[in-house]
């Protein structure tokens, strides 16, 4: 378990904004680390098994040019949940996108 890095928490309070959810947390939020190679990551009070949905997706391109699809899922009564990333490739993801603008194809899986 490990303190959230503060691009992972701008990454998350961005796609909170893009799925209109308004996501209250603590910036010294600790995550397990669920996949390193991909980065994705799971608040500490979020054991695995514990039902999550998608908020919103986005897109950006790794450093090899490779693209990273990115979601924020969140627990049943709102909380942070996970950051999921995979690049659709398979291979680790290198680097995190260095701002917001870096993202593509942002969408709301809200209804």
């Amino acid at each position: 378990m490990r303190k959230i890095d503060p691009r992972e928490s701008e990454i998350i309070s961005f796609l909170a904004r893009a799925g209109g959810i308004q996501l209250t947390w603590t910036p010294h939020q600790l995550v397990w680390v669920v996949n390193p190679e991909m980065r994705s990551i799971r608040a500490d009070y979020c054991p695995k098994g514990r039902r999550v949905h998608s908020v919103a997706s986005g897109e950006f391109d790794d450093s090899d040019g490779v693209p990273v699809i990115v979601t924020l899922l969140l627990t049943n009564d709102g909380k942070f949940g996970e950051l999921d990333f995979w690049k659709v490739n398979d291979e680790p993801v290198l680097d995190l996108p260095a701002s917001d603008s870096a993202f593509r194809q942002v969408s709301s899986q809200q209804s």
